[in-house]
């Protein structure tokens, strides 16, 4: 099958969406799928997945919505070689261009929004923006999609415009195979940081592991490091990721206004193996978001074996129905450092949630798994059926597909 991913931007630093995007492309490629993603270029690092082909554009100038003329040029002359299209992320040009020249070439899509339309999102930034664009360009295009694709239930869930009313298919992100295979012993990330080991070597971690954005909340976690400091006075909170400069450089601020500075790593973006040393080595995860989609940060923890504890916003059921990690309800941070502080001092129910997180990724998170699955669904789009029946939502059952 040739199919086609549509995305923003292909930079590492774009986050999760990149990294799943590039994953399940990268997987179907394997299987033997002809795969192109097509998305601007950008300042940055740009993801490299191997066996699949990829377009880049210049966009026509660098805002939030990243129009770019090359690109919806480049689609409306090539969109009829492509059997399905699979538009990652909404609100941006990208996924406009892409699903007007599919629907003039009359190929199916869909439209992946990867946690964009939970309620949380939806009042974040510009809201009133945000219903305006969903009038006029995304909403429309969502109704014309084969399917909107929600990443698990719980994605679905806090949806109000897509619940109900449009027709989902669910399926995840992953982790490839050989990662799993590959996930380094611990001890290597501590061996490589003397700088925050060599005195202590056995010191506690608390990983953060993710971009640094305010809807990550790190602002409301760090007022309550000093709980967890209090209690294990050698723990330390490192912080993996990139982000906005001034927003970081005021986290930082924070710290030192706290006087925790001195128990708080920030190591900047980790990729490759670097990320896995450090997701080995960690203790615990932590993920205190006031907003997720399904967090590939999430599920990477849990495939190194990091008990994670997280905000319910994360919406990843999984942990608490696997006994992965500690789901912390309505943004109670005094209860998030609680269960820092709880795992960091029981290392037998830390081996427990390890074994559990590693078992949950691997019976239903590989991308092999989640490849096949959306083999499916592009199958039943270029068919012009409807979305299986055991890929729907729970609550969307009723509801069939527009059939180009």
């Amino acid at each position: 099958m040739n199919i086609l991913f549509v995305i923003s931007d292909l930079n590492i630093e774009s986050g999760g969406v990149t990294t799943a995007a590039c994953g399940l492309a990268e997987v179907l490629a394997a299987r033997g799928h002809s795969v192109t993603i097509a998305a601007n270029r950008k300042p940055g690092t740009p993801a490299t997945p191997g066996r699949v082909t990829v377009k880049l554009f210049e966009p026509d100038k660098l805002s939030k919505l990243m129009p770019s003329k090359q690109l919806n040029a480049w689609l409306r002359e090539h969109m009829r070689e492509f059997d399905a299209v699979h538009i990652h992320g909404i609100w941006q040009r990208h996924g406009h261009y892409a699903a007007r020249a599919a629907r003039k070439a009359a190929v199916p899509f869909l439209v992946a929004p990867h946690g964009m339309l939970d309620e949380a999102c939806l009042r974040m930034g510009s809201p009133l923006i945000k219903r305006l664009a969903w009038t006029l360009w995304d909403g429309p295009m969502a109704r014309h999609a084969w399917a909107v694709h929600c990443l698990n239930e719980a994605e679905y869930r806090v949806a109000p415009w897509v619940r109900g009313k449009l027709p989902v298919v669910i399926f995840g992100n992953g982790i490839a195979a050989e990662t799993l295979a590959g996930i380094p012993p611990r001890g290597s990330f501590r061996a490589g940081r003397p700088d925050l080991f060599a005195q202590q070597p056995d010191r506690p971690i608390a990983l953060f592991l993710s971009r640094i954005h305010p809807k990550k909340g790190l602002d409301r976690l760090l007022p309550h490091w000093r709980q967890v400091v209090d209690a294990h006075p050698t723990a330390l909170l490192v912080i993996a990721g990139t982000g906005d400069a001034a927003y970081t450089e005021s986290l930082q601020a924070l710290c030192k206004s706290l006087n925790i500075d001195k128990s708080v790593a920030w190591v900047g973006q980790l990729v490759g193996p670097q990320k896995w040393a450090a997701l080995a080595d960690a203790d615990v995860f932590v993920l205190p978001s006031h907003q997720e989609g399904f967090s590939l940060a999430i599920t990477e923890a849990l495939a190194a074996g990091c008990p994670a504890v997280i905000t319910d916003e994360c919406h990843f059921d999984e942990v608490r129905a696997h006994n992965a990690g500690i789901v912390i309800d309505a943004g109670d941070m005094t209860a998030f450092a609680a269960a820092i502080n709880r795992l960091l001092a029981d290392a037998a129910t830390r081996q427990r949630m390890s074994a559990s997180a590693r078992q949950l990724v691997a019976d239903n998170f590989t991308w092999d798994r989640i490849a096949a699955t959306a083999e499916r669904a592009y199958t039943a789009m270029k068919a012009g059926q409807s979305v299986p029946r055991d890929l729907r939502a729970k609550r969307g059952l009723g509801f069939t597909n527009r059939v180009l």
